[in-house]
C-alpha cells in the first residue's frame, strides 16, 4: 500500500520508493500513558484559567466586597471544649489543599523509585536545571527587595505550575515536542521537591514541639498498619486525619502532611508473584461466587499493584478539575483598581515577582541545563534544540499555584497590601511568561532549516545492550530502519539492507526498530512481538528474515511454523507470544520513532541522522560513506544459512505398545471442574463480547453426551458457551481418552487450528446441557472487525493453548527450572533417544504449588520427567530415559548401547 493511498497521509513527491503511513492521526496506534497524563493536564490547565478568570471577575464586580467577605466567613469544628476555627480560604489552603500535594508527593515517590529519577544520569541534566532554576529567580527577587521585610517572600518565584505550563505548552509549543515534555516533566518533578523543602524548612513559623511528635506518632502508625496487612481506609483515613490536627498545632503548615504520607506510601512496579495470587482467587471465586472469595479477590487485586499508583489514578482527577480549580478562585481575586495597578507598578515586591518567575527561571533553568552537559552529568535528547529548549523555560516561569499559595505563607495579615501586589506580580508573570514562551517557539519555528519540522537526530541512540545488531558493535558505520514486518516497502528494502551487508561487510552494524502500523497492517503488531519472542531465545535475525521472507502469512499459526522453521522452542514461544510478554518492548520502540520523528515505514538513518530522499542500495551506501568521509567498501563476508526445522504435528499421540484394545472407555463424568485460566489460555468473555458473537452466531442447546466437534472432522466453528459445560477430550471413547479441557459459560472452544484446513485431533463433549453460540468462520472475522479488543483476546488464547497441547503430545515432559544445567541435561538425552521433549519451566507458571501437587511432587523433587502416560520419573538417569525409548520403539538401537537397569524410578 502506498501512501498516498492511505486515509488522510499524502505520497511525498520527493521519495518515490514510497513509505507505509499509519491511516490515523499521529504515528502511536495506541495511545500513550503519557499522552493521556497531558491531557489531563491541559484540561486541568484549562479550567484552572477558567477559575481564575472567574475570581478576578467577581473580585472586581459590583458585588467584590463579597468575595473578601465569603471567603473569609469562619468555619469551625467543636468537640467538647477543643475548637479548630479558620476562614473558608484557609480551610482551602490548609485543608482541600493537602490532596493536591499529596498527590504531588506520590508523583515525586513513583519518579524516585520506578520512573524517569531512577536513572540519575537521564535525570541530571532536568535536576540540575530546576536547581539553578529555583535559586536564580529566588536572587532575583531578593536583588529587588533587600532592606525590606518583603525580601522574606522570596520563595513566590521559585515554584512553576505543571498543569498550566503543559496546558500552554500545548497550545504554543512546537510541532513535534516530545523530548521537551518529557525533559519539562522530568524538571517540574524535581521543581516540586525543592518548593516542598522550601515550605517546610522556611516558611514554618513557632514550632511547637509535642504536637509535632504526635504528627509523627501518627505517621508510624500509618507505617505499622501496612506491616499488619491491613490495606483498607478508615483507618488510614483517621489517622490521616490526626496527623494534619497535629501537623497545625505544631505550626508547620499542614499541607505537608499530604508530601509526607505520600512519601511513605509504597510504590513499586506489579509484582508477577503478587498478579498471580490475585488471578489465582479471581479463579476461585469464579467457580464458587460468595462474599469471602469476592472481598479475597478485591483485596488481591489492589495490593497486586502498589497503593502510590492506585491513590494517584484516584486523586489525580479531583486535584486538576476540582481542588486546584477551588484553590484559584480563593486566592486569585485581586481587585485591579487604578490605585492597586499604580502601586504595583512601582512595587519591589511586583517587579521582584515578575523578574524572578520571567527572567530569573528563564536564565536559571539554561544556566544549569548548559552547567550540566558541559560538566558531563547527561546530555540533551537528540533532536531537542536550544530555542525549544528557552521556550520551555520561559514557559517555566508560570508559577502560579504554589506561588499564590507561598503568598498566603510570606505575607502576614497586616501585610496585605503586599501580599496584592505580589498576587497581582504572579498574575502578570504567568501571563508575560507564556508570551515570551510563544515568541521563543516561534522563532525557533523560523531558524529551523525548510523541510526540518520534526526532528532529525536518532533517540535513543544504538545501544547494543538493548537495539538488535547485525554485525559488529563497534563497526564505524552505522544504518538503523524502523520497520514493519507487513509493510510491503520494508519488504523491498531488505534486498538493499543485504546489499549493503555484502558490500561493507564488518564495516557495518545495521539495527532493526519495529513500527507496526496497525491501523494499516492488521498483522505487524504481533509480528513484531513474534520477532521479539525469537530474540529471547537468540533468533531475532533468523525471524527478522523469515518474516520479510513470507509477509502474506503472519497470522498466529504461520508464525508458529516460523518459529519452528528457524530451530526456537515452540512451547516457550507460543506461550511468550500469547502472554504479550514483549508487547511493551515493541512500544518503546515506536516511542522512540515518534521522539525521532519517524511518519511511516520504512524509515533510515545513517550514523545516528535521519535519511530523506531514495533509500536504494546506492543512495544509502552513499550516504554511510558522506558520513565517515568515504571510506572504501569491504568484501562480503560469509554467512551460514539457517536450517529448517518444522512445526511438530499436532494429532493423536503415539499409544504405548499395550494401549490398543477393543474395550470403549468409561463415560466421562458430568461433574468434572472448569479448567482453571491458566497463563490466560481460558478468559471469560464480556457481556458485550457475547452479544456481538449471537448477532453473527446461532444459538442452540446440546444435550449431555453429544459432541460440538469430533476428532478427523474436517474442521469446526468458532463456539462459545453460554450455560453448561463442554470438554475437550483426546481420544474420545478410547480406553486412553485424556480430558485436555472443561469450558463453562463465558469461555469459548477451540485453538489454532480453527483458522487451518487440517482435520480436527479433539472431541467436544457436552458433560451438562449446554446452551453453544456457532459463529461460521466468515462472522468470526467480521465479528474481530468489529472488536479488535475480542480478537486480541482469541488469539492470545489460541497461542498459549497450542502451547500447552504442544507440552501435551510430546513423548517426556520435563519439569523444572529451565535455567537449571540438569533440566536442559536430561532435555538432550531425551532427544538423542528420539524422544520429543519439552520443558516444562516452573519459574513461568503462575502457581507452581498447584502443579507440583498435581504431579505429586516438592520442589525438592526437580527436575522430574513426566512420560506420556503421566507416570513421572523422579532424579531420572540415562537409563530411565533410555528404557522409555525402548518401550516406545523410538530409540530401541540408542538403548541399547548402554542398557543397565534405572538407578531410581518413581511412579
Amino acid at each position: 500500500m502506498s501512501a498516498g493511498s492511505v486515509p488522510g497521509v499524502a505520497a511525498d513527491a520527493r521519495e518515490p520508493m514510497g513509505q507505509s503511513a499509519p491511516g490515523g492521526r499521529g504515528l502511536l496506534a495506541r495511545v500513550a500513558p503519557l499522552r493521556r497524563s497531558l491531557r489531563t493536564e491541559a484540561g486541568g490547565a484549562g479550567l484552572l484559567l477558567v477559575a481564575t478568570l472567574a475570581a478576578l471577575a467577581w473580585a472586581n464586580s459590583p458585588m467584590g466586597d463579597s468575595y473578601a467577605t465569603f471567603w473569609h466567613t469562619e468555619f469551625a469544628f467543636r468537640v467538647g471544649e477543643t475548637e479548630l476555627s479558620l476562614s473558608l480560604q484557609h480551610w482551602v489552603n490548609d485543608g482541600l489543599m493537602v490532596f493536591f500535594f499529596f498527590v504531588v508527593g506520590l508523583e515525586i515517590k513513583r519518579e524516585l523509585v520506578i520512573g524517569d529519577l531512577t536513572d540519575r544520569r537521564r535525570a541530571a541534566v532536568p535536576a540540575l536545571a530546576a536547581v539553578t532554576g529555583l535559586v536564580v529567580p529566588a536572587l532575583v527577587y531578593v536583588v529587588f527587595n533587600l532592606g525590606d521585610e518583603a525580601v522574606a517572600a522570596w520563595g513566590v518565584v521559585i515554584s512553576t505550575d505543571t498543569a498550566f505550563l503543559l496546558g500552554v505548552l500545548a497550545l504554543v509549543g512546537p510541532a513535534c515536542p516530545a523530548q521537551l515534555r518529557l525533559f519539562l516533566l522530568t524538571l517540574a518533578i524535581a521543581d516540586d521537591v525543592g518548593a516542598l523543602s522550601v515550605i517546610a524548612l522556611f516558611y514554618t513559623e513557632d514550632l511547637r514541639l509535642t504536637p509535632l511528635a504526635i504528627a509523627v506518632l501518627g505517621l508510624g502508625l500509618m507505617i505499622g498498619l501496612r506491616y499488619l496487612h491491613v490495606w483498607r481506609g478508615p483507618a488510614y483515613l483517621v489517622l490521616g486525619l490526626a496527623v494534619w490536627v497535629a501537623m497545625h498545632e505544631s505550626g508547620v503548615h499542614p499541607t505537608l502532611a499530604g508530601v509526607v504520607i505520600a512519601l511513605f506510601t509504597p510504590a513499586y512496579a506489579a509484582r508477577r508473584e503478587e498478579v498471580a495470587d490475585a488471578a489465582r482467587l479471581m479463579r476461585a471465586y469464579q467457580q464458587s461466587p460468595n462474599p469471602q472469595f469476592a472481598r479475597a479477590a478485591r483485596l488481591s487485586i489492589d495490593r497486586s499493584v502498589s497503593a502510590s499508583e492506585r491513590l494517584q489514578a484516584l486523586w489525580q482527577p479531583w486535584t486538576s478539575f476540582v481542588i486546584v480549580p477551588v484553590f484559584a478562585l480563593a486566592n486569585a481575586g485581586v481587585s485591579l483598581t487604578g490605585e492597586t495597578l499604580r502601586d504595583a507598578a512601582s512595587s519591589p515586591v511586583t517587579i521582584g515577582v515578575v523578574a524572578g518567575l520571567v527572567l530569573g527561571k528563564l536564565v536559571g533553568i539554561l544556566l544549569g541545563t548548559g552547567l550540566a552537559v558541559r560538566l558531563g552529568l547527561g546530555r540533551l535528547a537528540p533532536g531537542l534544540t536550544g530555542m525549544q529548549l528557552a521556550g520551555g523555560a520561559a514557559l517555566s516561569g508560570i508559577g502560579f499555584t504554589i506561588s499564590l499559595f507561598i503568598v498566603d505563607l510570606a505575607f502576614d495579615e497586616g501585610q496585605e497590601r503586599s501580599a496584592d501586589q505580589a498576587r497581582v506580580g504572579v498574575l502578570a508573570a504567568s501571563v508575560l511568561a507564556a508570551l515570551l514562551g510563544w515568541a521563543l517557539f516561534r522563532l525557533a519555528d523560523r531558524r529551523r532549516p525548510s523541510g526540518t519540522t520534526r526532528p532529525v537526530l536518532l533517540d535513543p541512540p544504538v545501544d547494543p545492550a538493548r537495539d538488535h545488531v547485525r554485525g559488529p558493535v563497534d563497526a564505524p558505520l552505522t544504518l538503523v530502519e524502523y520497520g514493519d514486518f507487513e509493510c510491503p516497502f520494508c519488504g523491498r528494502a531488505t534486498g538493499a539492507v543485504e546489499e549493503l551487508r555484502e558490500r561493507f561487510g564488518d564495516r557495518l552494524r545495521y539495527v532493526f526498530r519495529h513500527v507496526p502500523l496497525t491501523d494499516v497492517h492488521p498483522h505487524a503488531r504481533l509480528a513484531a512481538e513474534a520477532a521479539e519472542a525469537a530474540a529471547a531465545q537468540g533468533r531475532f535475525w533468523e525471524m527478522h528474515d523469515r518474516l520479510f521472507a513470507g509477509q502474506d502469512r503472519l497470522d498466529p499459526g504461520d508464525l508458529l511454523e516460523h518459529a519452528a522453521a528457524v530451530g526456537l522452542d515452540v512451547v516457550r514461544f507460543s506461550r511468550d507470544l500469547g502472554s504479550g510478554q514483549y508487547a511493551r518492548r515493541v512500544e518503546q520502540d515506536v516511542e522512540s520513532a515518534e521522539a525521532s520523528g519517524v511518519e511511516g515505514t520504512p524509515t533510515f538513518f545513517v550514523g545516528g541522522r535521519r535519511h530523506t530522499g531514495p533509500y536504494d542500495a546506492d543512495s544509502l551506501a552513499a550516504a554511510l560513506l558522506a558520513g565517515v568521509g568515504g571510506e572504501d567498501a569491504l568484501p562480503m563476508a560469509p554467512r551460514e544459512e539457517p536450517g529448517s526445522p518444522v512445526l511438530p504435528v499436532l494429532g493423536p499421540r503415539r499409544r504405548e505398545p499395550d494401549a490398543v484394545s477393543l474395550t470403549r472407555a468409561a463415560p466421562l463424568p458430568a461433574d468434572l471442574e472448569e479448567t482453571p485460566d491458566r497463563q490466560g489460555a481460558y478468559p471469560l468473555l464480556t457481556d458485550e463480547q457475547l452479544a456481538l458473537l449471537e448477532r453473527h452466531g446461532t444459538r442452540r442447546t446440546w444435550a449431555p453426551g453429544e459432541t460440538l466437534f469430533r476428532e478427523g472432522d474436517p474442521g469446526y466453528d468458532f463456539q462459545v458457551v453460554l450455560s453448561g459445560t463442554v470438554a475437550v477430550v483426546e481420544h474420545h471413547g478410547h480406553p486412553d481418552q485424556r480430558v485436555v479441557s472443561v469450558h463453562g459459560a463465558r469461555r469459548f472452544l477451540g485453538e489454532l487450528d480453527l483458522f487451518s484446513d487440517r482435520p480436527v485431533f479433539l472431541t467436544a463433549v457436552v458433560l451438562q446441557q449446554a446452551e453453544v453460540v456457532t459463529v461460521p468462520d466468515a462472522q468470526v472475522r467480521a465479528a474481530f472487525a468489529e472488536d479488535h479488543a475480542l480478537k486480541e483476546t482469541v488469539l492470545r488464547a489460541f497461542l498459549i493453548r497450542r502451547s500447552l497441547l504442544l507440552a501435551l503430545a510430546a513423548d517426556v515432559r520435563i519439569v523444572g527450572t529451565g535455567s537449571s544445567p540438569e533440566t536442559e541435561r536430561l532435555r538432550r538425552v531425551a532427544e538423542e533417544r528420539g524422544l520429543s521433549a519439552v520443558v516444562v519451566d516452573v519459574e513461568d507458571e503462575d502457581d507452581v504449588t498447584e502443579l507440583l501437587a498435581d504431579l505429586d511432587v516438592t520442589e525438592g523433587d526437580l527436575p522430574v520427567v513426566v512420560w506420556r502416560s503421566e507416570r513421572v520419573l523422579r532424579h531420572p538417569t540415562e537409563a530411565d530415559l533410555a528404557a522409555l525409548a525402548v518401550s516406545s520403539g523410538t530409540g530401541a538401537t540408542a538403548a541399547s548401547a548402554d542398557a543397565r537397569p534405572p538407578a531410581q524410578e518413581a511412579t
